[in-house]
């Protein structure tokens, strides 16, 4: 008798244990960079770091729409915290004229395990 009901305990327990966590927050991984303008119209022409520029991150590989958002820093970085493990994919836009929005992101894709932290270095866009 005592077997069966540790049969159906650990059946009803299973679930718990074989589910897979998908990506995004909830971990304690972290994935960093910076982004870098090449300003070539306007008063502020030049090669710089930006601050206060957006950056995005979508979680996962299933999904092409971004998930969440953030501002560069001063000196042009960014930090996206609390990550589970899986794939991740950042980005951020130049301006193009060949585009008819005037604009075209600029993809990074990184894996990243448990408590891990990802620096995928330099996001490099235009004006």
């Amino acid at each position: 008798m005592m077997n069966k009901y540790a049969v159906i305990f650990l059946v009803t327990l299973l679930p718990l244990f074989s589910c897979k966590k998908i990506e995004g927050e909830g971990g304690r991984s972290t994935i960093v960079g910076k982004v870098f303008m090449s300003d070539k119209s306007g008063n502020n022409q030049g090669e710089y770091f930006i601050p206060d520029y957006d950056v995005f991150i979508i979680y996962g590989e299933e999904n092409d729409i971004y998930d969440e958002d953030m501002k560069t820093n001063f000196d042009g970085s960014f930090e996206f915290k609390n990550l589970r493990e899986g794939t991740y994919t950042i980005y951020s836009y130049s301006e193009v004229s060949t585009n008819p929005s005037g604009l075209e992101p600029v993809f990074k894709t990184v894996t990243i395990g448990k408590k891990e932290t990802v620096d995928i270095g330099t996001i490099e866009v235009s004006k």
